[in-house]
């Protein structure tokens, strides 16, 4: 679809930007399978890089990394 703004013909896109990454991460492996695993900025305060951490390791049981694992999907 275009739509006119400001005089000028644009697309309209439902796209929504997303945020780049920058810096050097971590990977925090979540259950035993170690290709699982969630990334967290190195650059972050320890406390802020732990509580998540912990958090995420406490619930990987809540993550699905494929629809096979999804019941009822």
């Amino acid at each position: 679809k275009l739509r006119k703004e400001k005089g000028e013909l644009v697309e309209a896109t439902k796209e929504i930007p997303r945020p780049i990454p920058d810096g050097e991460f971590e990977l925090v492996p979540l259950g035993e399978d170690p290709s699982r695993g969630i990334k967290i900025g190195t650059g972050l305060p320890d406390l802020a890089r732990k509580q998540p951490k912990a958090c995420l390791r406490e619930n990987a049981d809540l993550f699905a990394w494929s629809a096979a694992e999804m019941p009822g999907l």
